[in-house]
C-alpha cells in the first residue's frame, strides 16, 4: 500500500515536526547508551566546544593524528619503563604534548641549519623493519604459509600506522644532535686558550634562597581571615545560590559554613600572595636593594661561596643544600653582563624547588699567554656542543608556548 503525499501545509508542517521530534529522540538515546568519554566528546563536537586540533605550538597547530601518534609513542616509552604509568590517559597526555613540543622546537633548529630526514630515508628503515619482520616470522614455527604476511604488506601496515610528517620530524628530532651539531667539531688555538682562561677563572658570590615550601609558610603567617571576611564570603555564596543545603533542602548556616570557606579564602590569598611576594622582592631589588635586605625579608642567612670555577655553578654545594644556578637562563646573562662587585644583585633565579638572589662579588681572571697559531686544532670532546643544544631549545621553548585543547581528567 502506497502512502498517501501530504497535500495541505498544515499536513507538510505536522509531518517535518513528527521528524524532527523522531531525530532529536534517536539522537538522545545514542548518547545515552555510548560510555563516559565518546558521550562527552560527541557532546563537545555537537556544541562546537571541541576544537578539530589537539592545541598548538607557537604558531602551529598540533592535528589529530599527529598528538595520537605522538601519545602512542609515549605508551611504549613507558610499557617499556614504567608499566604502571601505561594505562594514565593523564600522563599519556602531558607526556605526548612535550613530545610534540621538543619535536617541534628541534625542527625548527634544523631547519635554520638546513638539515632534514628525507622521506625516502625513513621509507628505506621502514622497509628494512618490515623485511626483518617477515624474516621473523617465516622462521617460527606454527605458522602456515598462508598465515605469514609478504613483506610488502608488513611494509604498508608499518608505513600507515604514523603519519609520514610525524615520522620525518620525530627522526630529524632526535637525529639531531647526534648526527649533524656533534659532526666533527675542532677547536682552534684560540678557542683553547679561552677554554683554558675560563677553566682558571674563578668566582666569588654571596647568595640568599628559600625553596617554595618555606617562602609559602612565611606567607602564610600573615595571613589574616577574620569572621567578618568569611560572613561576607558566606554572603556572596548565598546570594549567587551556591550555598550547599542540608537534609531538609536549606541553605547550611554561616557557622556550618565558616571553617570551610575560612580555609578556601586562605588557599586563594596564599596563592596570590606568594606570587605578590615574589614580584615584590624583584621589584625591590630592581630598584637597588641590597641582599641583606632581601634576606632579611625573607628570614633567611647569606652564604657565601669563593673560587668557583664556571663549571662549579652547575651545582654549588653547601651546608648540605645544592643549588644548580646555570638552569636559569637569566643567570647566565647577568653573570655576564651584570659585573661584579659591592651590591651588584641578580635574581631572582629559579633552581628546581628553590627562589634565589645572587650577589656577584669577586671575579679572576689569569692572565692570558700568548698561543703560538702554530697549535694544531684539537677535536672537541666535551659537553659544550650540547650545553649550547640545550641552551637554544631553552630559549625557542620559550618563544614557542604549548595550549592545549584537549581535555583528559586527572586518574
Amino acid at each position: 500500500m502506497l502512502e498517501e503525499k501530504p497535500t495541505s501545509i498544515g499536513q507538510i508542517i505536522w509531518r517535518s515536526v513528527i521528524g524532527l521530534f523522531l531525530a532529536v529522540v534517536v539522537l538522545m538515546l545514542i548518547v545515552t547508551f555510548l560510555p563516559g568519554d565518546l558521550e562527552n566528546n560527541l557532546i563537545d563536537q555537537i556544541t562546537g566546544r571541541m576544537s578539530t586540533t589537539a592545541g598548538s605550538v607557537g604558531d602551529r597547530s598540533i592535528q589529530m593524528d599527529y598528538f595520537n601518534s605522538a601519545r602512542k609513542d609515549c605508551y611504549y616509552r613507558y610499557q617499556d619503563y614504567a608499566p604502571q604509568l601505561a594505562g594514565n590517559e593523564e600522563m599519556l597526555s602531558n607526556c605526548a604534548y612535550e613530545t610534540i613540543r621538543t619535536v617541534y622546537i628541534a625542527n625548527e633548529l634544523a631547519e635554520s641549519y638546513g638539515y632534514q630526514v628525507s622521506d625516502l630515508a625513513i621509507k628505506r628503515e621502514l622497509s628494512r623493519q618490515a623485511r626483518e619482520l617477515y624474516k621473523q616470522s617465516s622462521t617460527q614455527a606454527g605458522y602456515g604459509e598462508e598465515d605469514i604476511r609478504s613483506a610488502e604488506e608488513i611494509y604498508k601496515n608499518i608505513l600507515r600506522a604514523d603519519p609520514m610528517h610525524f615520522r620525518t620530524e620525530k627522526t630529524t628530532a632526535l637525529s639531531l644532535f647526534d648526527s649533524f651539531l656533534r659532526a666533527e667539531y675542532y677547536k682552534t688555538s684560540s678557542d683553547q686558550a679561552v677554554q683554558k682562561e675560563a677553566e682558571n677563572t674563578k668566582i666569588s658570590l654571596r647568595l640568599v634562597s628559600i625553596n617554595d615550601s618555606d617562602l609559602t609558610t612565611l606567607v602564610e603567617s600573615t595571613l589574616v581571615i577574620s569572621d567578618e571576611d568569611a560572613k561576607k564570603e558566606y554572603d556572596k555564596e548565598t546570594k549567587a545560590g551556591n550555598t550547599p543545603k542540608d537534609q531538609e533542602g536549606k541553605p547550611l548556616s554561616f557557622e556550618a559554613r565558616k571553617n570551610i570557606l575560612i580555609s578556601k579564602m586562605r588557599l586563594e590569598k596564599k596563592n596570590r600572595a606568594v606570587e605578590d611576594m615574589k614580584s615584590s622582592l624583584k621589584a625591590k631589588r630592581e630598584k637597588g636593594a641590597s641582599l641583606d635586605e632581601l634576606a632579611l625579608e625573607l628570614k633567611e642567612k647569606p652564604i657565601t661561596v669563593s673560587n668557583l670555577s664556571i663549571q662549579d655553578l652547575s651545582a654549588i654545594t653547601s651546608n648540605g643544600q645544592t643549588y644548580r644556578l646555570t638552569q636559569d637562563t637569566v643567570f647566565l646573562q647577568d653573570l655576564s653582563g651584570l659585573g661584579f662587585g659591592s651590591n651588584k644583585v641578580g635574581g631572582p633565579y629559579k633552581s628546581n624547588d628553590k627562589l634565589i638572589f645572587v650577589e656577584f662579588t669577586d671575579l679572576k681572571i689569569p692572565e692570558s699567554k700568548a698561543v703560538a697559531e702554530t697549535v694544531e686544532p684539537k677535536l672537541d670532546e666535551s659537553r659544550m656542543l650540547f650545553s649550547f643544544f640545550l641552551e637554544m631549545n631553552q630559549s625557542l621553548g620559550k618563544e614557542n608556548p604549548l595550549y592545549r585543547n584537549l581535555r583528559v581528567e586527572a586518574q
